[in-house]
């Protein structure tokens, strides 16, 4: 059985793309599990965003933006231009919670949805708070939580496994421990992959 340990952030259009990936092996009845850990890229962002021609080049920015949705087409994703970027601190300490409830997958593809297709600000509480709402997690207990730091240890877990696994950059992909993919190839080509290190 295949142990897919995945280094990500809410911001990487990418890792987007693994939640369909993932969808994919399930529909070919490959046994695997995945531990989604949180790799916050841009921790410095306020919760109000930055541009993002503000970190990167116009000419880059439309190259991303057209190998996003040529990758994405294949799992039904389809991204929208983006203005801004954004914190996604909290987002992932609210990913921590949905763990801990059984609703990660859920949430989490709501998150990537608003981020990228509905270009909204998930660093706000307000708009985190209706997506996960939406996902069906209790926000009341969500909220409370995550103020009183539950979850804060969770990223100091993610940076021990970060350090002894060398990442950096999502998305980045650990097989049983031992074996690490970087980045996104076509389905057929992952598959591939992490079949070769089952």
């Amino acid at each position: 059985m295949l142990n897919i340990k995945v280094f990500s952030d809410f911001a990487c259009p990418f890792c987007y793309i693994a939640t369909g990936i993932f969808d994919k092996l399930k529909k070919d009845n490959i046994d695997f599990t995945v531990d989604w850990i949180p790799y916050e890229m841009h921790p410095d962002i306020p919760v109000e965003g930055i541009s993002v021609e503000s970190k990167n080049p116009k000419a880059y920015i439309e190259k991303l933006f057209e190998m996003q949705n040529n990758m994405g087409r294949e799992y039904g994703i389809k991204y929208n231009k983006q203005e801004k970027d954004y914190n996604t601190h909290r987002a992932l300490l609210a990913g921590e919670y949905a763990k801990t409830v059984g609703k990660y997958e859920e949430f989490s593809k709501k998150v990537f949805k608003a981020y990228f297709v509905d270009l909204e600000n998930i660093g706000k509480k307000e708009i985190l708070d209706k997506i996960a709402k939406e996902a069906g997690l209790d926000i009341n207990e969500m909220n409370h939580l995550i103020d009183a730091g539950k979850f804060d240890s969770k990223f100091d877990e993610a940076k021990k496994l970060i350090e002894k696994f060398d990442v950096e950059g999502t998305p980045t992909f650990i097989i049983n421990d031992k074996h690490k993919i970087v980045g996104i190839r076509p389905y057929k080509q992952m598959k591939r992959s992490f079949l070769a290190y089952e």
